[in-house]
């Protein structure tokens, strides 16, 4: 399997700037409603003013509805573009107590908290409407998807998602090719995101996958080191990778979806209803963004088009032949299956039922 190489330095800077310019963290905003405030939340996350338009994560209105909620009680001082570091750093400062809160992608949260790799299995979900369903009932926020979690010394807040939608597979111009079945990746070296299920699913493939840092992913698509990539449509438009791509197919495979999580010591310390105001603006806040990000991602399946990218539909034949090669029924992943958590899987799929 080719690699390209980059160092724990530049991987940390560049994932800290991969979602937007870096800029410098602002003190919180003070308003009325939080100037008495008992409780600061020291929240970062790594998207910014160049992105919110392609990724809505529902921070700004899960701010406004927490303080409120609290009356005053929180302030939630929101940290963004990375300033407080890339999605491999915040989980870190949050353990340590240097921040209470991050918002990070379910991929990077694997490293904390291994039970989150099912969610990456292919074809686990039928749609986007199964997916959020699912993750919404209390049988999920109830399971070792939240349990888990906390025993390394996180709460994750249920129904605080942002949801980018299915991963689109991107073709670049150096290759030119419309990708519709498998055998269509015939010789073809796939960035992927370094998880264990994404090796074995396109090892299934006639594909190379390739182990690319997400700050490389850009270069590595211009000059050619990749082929292709499984990625979600607003991180490849906020970081203009999508400007390398000549088709995109959209072939439903899985998710592309960050979670919010706090520190669980410094959650444990809330009053009740300070703690009963943030899990209030968290579902309030994923409403919000669920909405406004399928706006978002019509947009830019719009602005794709308009750009000459070929985007490609699969009809219901043609995904069948991709769930048949590669999706997660298939023995091949039996083995991770049990070493992240057979009873989390098999909740995933009973709620599904």
């Amino acid at each position: 399997m080719t690699k390209l190489v980059t160092t724990r330095r530049n991987f940390l800077k560049q994932s800290a700037t991969a979602l937007g310019a870096v800029t410098l963290a602002s003190p919180a905003l003070i308003t009325p409603l939080s100037a008495g405030a008992k409780h600061t939340l020291t929240f970062g996350h790594t998207f910014g003013a160049a992105s919110d338009k392609y990724m809505i994560t529902g921070l700004t209105q899960f701010k406004e509805a927490a303080e409120k909620y609290s009356e005053g009680e929180l302030l939630v001082d929101i940290h963004e573009a990375g300033s407080l570091g890339g999605q491999n750093v915040l989980p870190q400062k949050v353990l340590t107590g240097a921040i209470q809160g991050c918002q990070l992608s379910t991929g990077n949260f694997v490293n904390y908290s291994e039970v989150y790799n099912v969610l990456d299995f292919p074809y686990l979900f039928s749609s986007n409407e199964a997916f959020e369903s699912t993750i919404e009932q209390d049988g999920f926020s109830n399971s070792d998807f939240l349990e888990k979690p906390a025993t390394n010394g996180f709460q994750v807040v249920p129904g605080m998602w942002a949801n980018a939608g299915f991963r689109v597979l991107g073709i670049s111009k150096k290759v030119d090719r419309v990708v519709t079945t498998p055998e269509d990746l015939a010789g073809l070296k796939v960035r992927t995101n370094g998880t264990r299920v994404e090796d074995v699913m396109f090892k299934l493939t006639s594909a190379s996958p390739v182990s690319i840092a997400w700050g490389e992913a850009y270069q590595a698509m211009q000059q050619g080191a990749a082929d292709a990539l499984s990625v979600g449509l607003g991180p490849l438009t906020a970081t203009k990778i999508h400007e390398t791509l000549s088709s995109a197919t959209l072939y439903e495979l899985n998710f592309n979806c960050h979670i919010t999580t706090l520190s669980k010591r410094w959650f444990d310390g809330l009053p009740p209803h300070v703690q009963e105001a943030i899990m209030q603006a968290g579902r309030e806040s994923y409403a919000f963004q669920k909405a406004e990000q399928k706006k978002a991602n019509d947009m830019m399946l719009q602005q794709w088009q308009e750009a000459g990218i070929e985007i490609t539909r699969l009809t219901q034949s043609q995904k069948d032949v991709w769930v048949e090669a590669i999706g997660h029924q298939r023995s091949d992943y039996d083995g991770l299956k049990d070493a992240f958590g057979r009873a989390a899987f098999d909740t995933v799929v009973g709620l599904q039922g």
